[in-house]
Formats: structure tokens, sequence, C-alpha cells
């Protein structure tokens, strides 16, 4: 059950509703930092569609034998050649082609890791609204206390029962009250605004700054995540996209392994023709090859350089998992102390606070408490309440930072997302 009473008061009808999964969704939909990768893909779709061009053939024609003197002026023993060569390049072609998409295929992982940041940034700010409307009815509530602890001392001064000090204290609290439902009241608005920057969408007729004004958010803080198997959460800390970002990346480098080595091998040409006699009206055919020759080796020091560069990220990726692992292991007791504490704090504390300001105020009638100490068990409860949004907010943040490192459910939000 709710530990703040719900305040009714009229509200205009909402130009629309906002839950989590669906700002989630809008925001991977139409952040501008994601709308850069579809560029990206395009960039790299280009590049492998030209790295699909092999070299063109050559056609030639030769005259030899011609212009010169005695029996060879003019063209009576010319001798012509009609030939085409072309270069045997059709694996090199292919190694190009595979490096290419091995470099096109990063652009959807580095989307991934993206998107998976910028669904826990609009997740944190989705509970941030969430934690700012619980203090605020909290804070509504303690000015009606105030309200009306104001209104009950009145009566007592006014019939001799308490001095003037405590009805001005009285009115001080109320004043210091409304001065923090003020402030709240700002930052509900601000922190809406905040979660709708996150996609910016413009809706039809409504000012982009107040469209936030006129929204709901939907969820409640009171609600935990169900997180239980945890050994799980480790298995998949190897599936994230980070981590297969930089296996990924070791493809792409053993690619370029193997088109440097393919590059440091001789291309043979090959040619062949028709080649015409002038003093005989003969024709005959001619055909050649040509192998470069000299060093075969010549590439040895980039594939050495590309080896290496494979070793780093492989120690990289192992660095980052036990990096991961780590976090996440702290998340996980973090996660479970923010639920130690809400228990704690909903069954053990605020129950006994609330009976003890019951019992100050039932004590500060009779004249056996000052209104100091009533007050200060007022506060008391007050102050548990508000550990108590804090421990849920806690617990909140903690899961969302567990799913941004597992890929778990906002991963999901982010797939359904893409598969419409």
């Amino acid at each position: 059950m709710p530990f703040i009473p719900t305040i009714a008061f009229a509200q205009e009808v909402p130009l629309q509703t906002v839950d989590l999964r669906s700002a989630i969704a809008q925001t991977i939909d139409m952040h501008p930092e994601l709308k850069s990768f579809a560029i990206q893909a395009k960039m790299y779709s280009g590049y492998a569609q030209q790295a699909g061009v092999q070299s063109r053939p050559q056609i030639g024609f030769t005259i030899e034998d011609a212009l010169g003197t005695g029996e060879h002026s003019g063209f009576k023993s010319a001798q012509s050649t009609l030939s085409i060569s072309w270069l045997l390049d059709g694996g090199l072609v292919q190694s190009k082609i595979k490096a290419a998409k091995q470099y096109g295929s990063t652009v959807a992982l580095e989307r991934e890791v993206k998107a998976l940041d910028l669904a826990a940034q609009t997740a944190r700010y989705f509970i941030q609204v969430l934690v700012n409307n619980e203090r605020l009815k909290l804070a509504q509530f303690s000015l009606k206390q105030a309200n009306n602890s104001f209104e009950a001392i009145s009566k007592r001064v006014k019939a001799g029962k308490s001095s003037l000090v405590d009805k001005l204290k009285s009115q001080v609290e109320v004043a210091n009250r409304e001065l923090i439902v003020e402030d709240l009241t700002h930052e509900v608005d601000a922190s809406k605004y905040q979660l709708f920057a996150q996609w910016g969408e413009k809706i039809k007729g409504v000012n982009q700054n107040n469209r936030h004004k006129k929204s709901m958010i939907v969820g409640s803080l009171l609600s935990l995540p169900s997180v239980t198997n945890f050994d799980s959460l480790f298995t998949k800390l190897r599936q994230t996209p980070s981590v297969n970002l930089f296996a990924t990346k070791q493809r792409i480098a053993q690619s370029e392994i193997e088109l440097a080595r393919i590059e440091s091998k001789p291309l043979w040409q090959f040619s062949t023709g028709l080649r015409r006699y002038e003093t005989t009206d003969d024709f005959g055919l001619v055909a050649g090859i040509s192998i470069p020759f000299g060093d075969g080796n010549r590439n040895e020091g980039k594939i050495k350089a590309l080896r290496a560069s494979q070793s780093q990220l492989e120690t990289e990726s192992l660095a980052l998992v036990h990096k991961l692992n780590t976090q996440l292991y702290v998340l996980i007791e973090q996660l479970k102390h923010s639920q130690h504490v809400i228990h704690a704090v909903s069954d053990n504390i605020i129950p006994v606070l609330e009976q003890a300001f019951k019992e100050a105020e039932k004590a500060y009638n009779v004249g056996k408490y000052s209104y100091t100490e009533w007050m200060n068990t007022q506060k008391a409860l007050l102050n548990a309440q508000s550990d108590l949004i804090a421990a849920y907010q806690n617990a909140h943040l903690k899961n969302i930072e567990i799913e941004r490192l597992t890929g778990t459910s906002i991963l999901s939000i982010n797939k359904d997302k893409k598969e419409k």
C-alpha cells in the first residue's frame, strides 16, 4: 500500500500518457544521436559496393614494322595486333568486400551500445519524474498537516492553553512547507521537460515547450523490479553489444590480415589477341602472361602490426568483461541493500513513528509535551517517508544500470522497436 496519502485534485484531460516502455521506444526512434548510425550504415554499404569493382580489361592495338625504310616503308610490311588483357584480381576483390562488410557490421553494434545508454538515461529521467511526484505528494500532505496543526494551536492559544510562541512557530512552519511545495512543483515540471527532451517530437497544435505539461506520466515508484536469478546476469555480460563489438573488431583485424596477405601475392595478368600480317594478308593468334617478381613479403610489417592489434583487442575484451563483472556484482549487492532498506523502513520504522506521532499529539494536547517535541516527532516521520522514497529511487536506478550493463529489459524494448 502507498505510504503517502494521495491528494485528489482536478486535472485537465492529458494530451498523451507516457509510460516507461513508450518513453524508451520514442527515444530510440527519435533521438538525433541514433539517426547518425543510419547514415554511417549507408556509407559503409557504399564502401562495400566500391570494393566489389574489379579491374577493367584493357584493349590494345599495336602496329609494328611500319613507316620505316626500304621494305618496311609505309604499311606494306606492317603487322597490326588487336589484343585484350585482364588482371586476375578476383580473390583480392572478394577479400576487400569481406573487409568492407566487416567494418559495416560495427555500425549496428555501436548503435546498440548507444541505444542502451540512451534508454538507460531515459529510464533514469522517468524515475526522477516519479520521485519528484512522490516528494510533491509528501510535501503537500505535510503542508496539510501543518495547516491542521496551526488551526489546532490557534484554538489552544485563544483558549489560553498554549503560548503565542507556539502559534508563531506553527505559522512559520506552514510558510516553510509552502515553499517546499512550490519548489517541488517546479522540480516536477523540470524533470518532465528533461524526459520529453529525450525524443523531442512535435505534437500538432501544442507548443513544443509546454507539451510535457499536458501529458501524464504513468508509472509507480513503489513497484520494484523483480530480479531473482542474479547468476544468469553474469552469463549475459558476454553477449552484450559492447563485448560483441570487440569480437567484431577482432574479425575485422583478421580480414585485414587476409587482405594484406593477398595483396602481397603477385597478380598475374593475361592477354590474348589477333595479329594481321600485311605482306601475306594472314592472321595469327597471340597470347601472353605477365607475372610480377620480387619480394613476396612486402606486407610482412603490416601483417605483424595487424596481429598485434588483434591481440590487443582480445586483451581489452577480457579486461572489459572483468570490469563489467565487478560492476555487476557491486550493483547487485547495492540493489539488495536498497531492497532491505525499503522493507526495514516501511515495516519497522514508519509504523513506529506514526504511532509515536499520534502519541506525541495526544501528549501535547494535554500539556505533557512541548510544541517543539511534537513537531520533532512529526519531522522524524516525514524524514523516514522521504528516506523510503530515496530507497525506492536507489533500487530503480541500480536496476536500470544492471539492465544497461547486461542489455536485458531495455534492450528488448530496443529490439521490439526495430522489428516494427
